[in-house]
């Protein structure tokens, strides 16, 4: 399965434009059964409490590059050593129902890698297996109608946990991308 994500997006670029508000990294553990790394926010943030994200966040001033927002927030989030992060591309950039502009970049980190939520900003950090996404039964797919235009509404239910929104639709792209998974959403 990495293997397949390596060849797939490797030629993808690596750094996306800097006109994106924020930056998220999908990070997938590099084992021989891959798995998503998520977290869930913490119930007194003020945006989006309580739901199930990729860590990430609003780009600094500081920060040179969409890349480096995305190892910067994956630190404060959930400590991630940026050194043990292999980025292996950029995906498609998508824009949040609140007018945020998001870059998700997909990077390999170790199996064994140790990780810790930030109880300031998270209630949880938890993995999924790679797999479970791919197996269509698991995709929840409800088409709504919002200010009169159609759109798909993804998730998938994880245990307790749904991930939805954002989160799933970059999830789904990667899976477009890296193994042809052919779901098109309306959006």
């Amino acid at each position: 399965m990495l293997s397949r994500i390596r060849e797939r997006l490797l030629c993808a670029p690596q750094e996306a434009p800097g006109d994106a508000d924020a930056a998220v990294l999908i990070a997938i553990t590099a084992e021989r059964e891959p798995q998503v790394i998520l977290t869930v926010r913490a119930s007194h943030m003020r945006s989006h409490p309580g739901e199930v994200a990729f860590p990430g966040g609003r780009r600094d001033a500081a920060d040179r590059s969409l890349i480096e927002t995305a190892l910067r927030e994956s630190r404060e989030e959930i400590g991630l050593d940026p050194g043990c992060v292999e980025i292996l591309a950029a995906g498609r950039q998508r824009t949040s129902r609140f007018g945020v502009r998001v870059y998700p970049f997909v990077g390999v980190v170790p199996a064994d890698v140790r990780l810790s939520a930030n109880p300031a900003e998270l209630e949880e950090v938890f993995r999924v297996p790679l797999a479970y996404f791919l197996r269509r039964e698991n995709l929840r797919v409800q088409r709504i109608v919002d200010a009169g235009r159609e759109l798909d509404v993804a998730w998938y239910p994880w245990r307790e946990r749904q991930v939805w929104g954002m989160t799933a639709v970059m999830l789904i792209d990667l899976l477009n991308t890296a193994f042809d998974f052919g779901v098109e959403l309306r959006r």
